[in-house]
């Protein structure tokens, strides 16, 4: 009886060690847009991990509890039933009942069939008159089989595309965690026709494009000249007070200011761009001043102290206000606008003031690049630039 008895305890731990052991790298998760329309991205399981790849990055969620795993940087939820092979995906930037259903399955093996169109196109969505300068421009690579890519516009870029081209028809698609889009169009004669763009399951607009010149990397840089006085702001502390904040710059110090939204992907980008310039330029100090979609301090708060820890953010970040350019803008009193999310301020100790508008993140290429060569110019740069 006694040998019986360990074996049972043997066999137990056995299959305990089986179910902690979990590791699956042959998945896909499919988002369920509509009836017609999903998504598929591949993911690997192992243990209380589940990696997603995005394109050209990856995305670890992490279990939290027995059905619940975490979205990194937006926060957010994967809820899986008890099969673990069904949940739904909550957004908790929008309302908490902004659900996506998704499954988790075996990965498909599907690859581009016919000869897959590369270059850029420019882009107009809905109704846009086609004569009228492009509201984006498309780029497209053939990869191995597959298709990559993303959708700039003038102020950003829709980050990364992954996708096939499967006999005349594109089918790309991009998810970071806050957005899920899908892009799907028809080729014909050199232009992308009948296409349609679904953003998670609340959106859907139609889109054209047309073979187009890659936009130059425009100086999105604009210089002013402002006064100690004028660099004295206000914030929100985490009681909801206003206190002020110092923009004024030591001797020899460059104060950069990342106005953001912890909504917003291509700040998320930005900030991963500071973090990196930020070792190569010791003397520094880097601001974050935040624009949120949560009203309370305590909520905005909560938030800014996650939206930190996933970034390993080793600055000040501040609440501005609402999420709104219009109050940006208000609270520093040299800016007449603020363009974009992100925009970033980079002020020199002689009141001379750098204003960057927008972000063209990894995804881009070339247009990354130029933005790195870019932040490292302005903080190299000596007084009058």
């Amino acid at each position: 009886m006694r040998w019986i008895a360990t074996c049972v305890v043997c066999v137990s731990l056995f299959v305990r060690c089986a179910e902690v052991n979990k590791t699956q790298d042959n998945l896909e998760v499919v988002f369920h847009l509509n009836d017609s329309t999903r998504v598929s991205f591949p993911l690997q399981q192992q243990n209380d991990l589940f990696t997603l790849q995005n394109g050209g990055e990856e995305m670890e969620l992490l279990r939290t509890n027995d059905s619940t795993f975490v979205v990194p940087v937006f926060g957010g939820s994967w809820v899986l039933d008890s099969t673990e092979r069904r949940g739904v995906w909550t957004d908790s930037l929008r309302s908490p009942n902004y659900r996506v259903d998704f499954d988790i399955q075996l990965r498909s093996s599907v690859i581009n069939t016919g000869e897959a169109p590369e270059g850029t196109w420019d882009v107009w969505f809905g109704d846009s008159d086609t004569s009228a300068f492009a509201d984006a421009q498309l780029d497209l690579h053939r990869v191995a089989g597959s298709m990559t890519g993303t959708m700039r516009t003038p102020t950003g870029d829709y980050r990364f595309f992954s996708g096939v081209y499967r006999s005349g028809l594109l089918h790309m698609q991009t998810y970071d965690g806050a957005h899920l889009y899908c892009f799907k169009a028809r080729y014909s004669q050199g232009s992308w026709i009948d296409g349609s763009f679904y953003s998670g399951n609340h959106y859907h607009t139609q889109w054209s494009g047309r073979g187009g010149r890659v936009w130059p990397n425009g100086d999105t840089v604009e210089e002013i000249q402002v006064s100690d006085s004028d660099l004295l702001i206000t914030s929100l502390d985490r009681n909801g007070s206003s206190v002020e904040v110092s923009l004024v710059p030591k001797p020899g110090e460059v104060v950069v200011v990342d106005i953001l939204g912890t909504w917003c992907p291509n700040c998320m980008d930005e900030v991963r761009l500071l973090r990196e310039v930020q070792e190569n330029h010791p003397g520094i100090r880097v601001i974050s001043m935040a624009y949120e979609r949560d009203t309370t301090a305590l909520d905005v708060y909560r938030r800014l102290d996650f939206y930190r820890s996933q970034l390993g953010i080793n600055w000040e970040v501040y609440w501005g206000g609402a999420a709104s350019k219009t109050i940006a803008a208000r609270t520093f009193p040299f800016l007449d606008q603020v363009l974009s999310f992100p925009t970033t301020l980079f002020i020199h100790p002689n009141g001379r003031v750098a204003i960057h508008s927008g972000f063209n993140g990894p995804a881009t290429g070339a247009a990354y690049e130029a933005e790195k060569n870019k932040f490292n110019q302005l903080l190299s740069a000596t007084p009058g630039f």
